[in-house]
């Protein structure tokens, strides 16, 4: 018996209609009515805005989060795909599988031979990168930084002097609420010379990129909190 695909399905990072998704692509998304999300609620709406012609009562989810166990068993999600079905995995915002849990779902995928296809669509991180002015030849995502204060200035230090001895870009971001703060330690923490940007907003209207000097930065220069957004320090 031949299996289904398994899709990585990227969302829209704001406001997002049909026509920013090739045809191609919705043809593929089309084809599928199960899916693997990080939540159901913003898996609903994306399926409603690209007018996905299955009934929202025939959808059928599986939440995988961060509140999810580590060892769950994930058979159970693919028990259609192994018979022939194609699934779906659809993030809450962005590209499936970069600093979300997805990953998971796509192991399990690839050691059941399990066809993987992934969707081309919009990344917060990468379009960070292309609008930074930074090195966009060898940098590093971190994800998030450690809560703890003395472990994040740390963490910040080690970045700073990798970017001084490599040139390699660093990449992190933080939870929202937290922006204004961890926005005050890299100002008090990085050296006056080093370039900061920060990326807010992305594709949305209200978005805001800026990179300039550490030296050049005010806490006020931006608003960041509670919005999404991308740091990065470079030269």
């Amino acid at each position: 018996m031949s299996k289904g695909n398994f899709y990585l399905i990227p969302n829209f990072l704001g406001e997002g209609s049909k026509e920013d998704i090739s045809v191609n692509q919705l043809k593929q998304i089309y084809s599928i009515k199960e899916f693997i999300v990080e939540s159901e609620k913003a898996a609903r709406a994306f399926l409603k805005t690209i007018e996905h012609p299955v009934s929202q009562s025939d959808f059928v989810f599986h939440l995988l989060n961060e509140h999810s166990k580590d060892k769950e068993d994930l058979t159970p999600f693919f028990k259609s795909c192994l018979k022939g079905e194609n699934l779906g995995l659809i993030s809450d915002a962005g590209i499936p599988c970069v600093a979300d849990p997805g990953n998971r779902a796509v192991t399990f995928a690839h050691k059941n031979k399990i066809k993987v296809i992934p969707l081309s669509g919009p990344s917060s991180i990468y379009m960070a990168l292309m609008a930074s002015g930074f090195n966009g030849q060898n940098f590093v995502f971190h994800g998030y930084l450690p809560v703890e204060q003395p472990l994040r200035i740390k963490k910040i230090k080690a970045m700073e002097q990798t970017l001084l001895s490599t040139g390699q870009t660093q990449l992190f971001m933080e939870t929202p609420y937290r922006n204004e703060k961890l926005l005050e330690v890299l100002l008090k923490n990085l050296k006056p010379q080093t370039k900061l940007c920060v990326a807010v907003n992305i594709s949305n209207e209200k978005e805001t990129i800026i990179t300039t000097e550490v030296m050049s930065w005010k806490a006020d220069t931006l608003i960041t909190h509670k919005e999404p957004a991308i740091f990065l320090i470079g030269a």
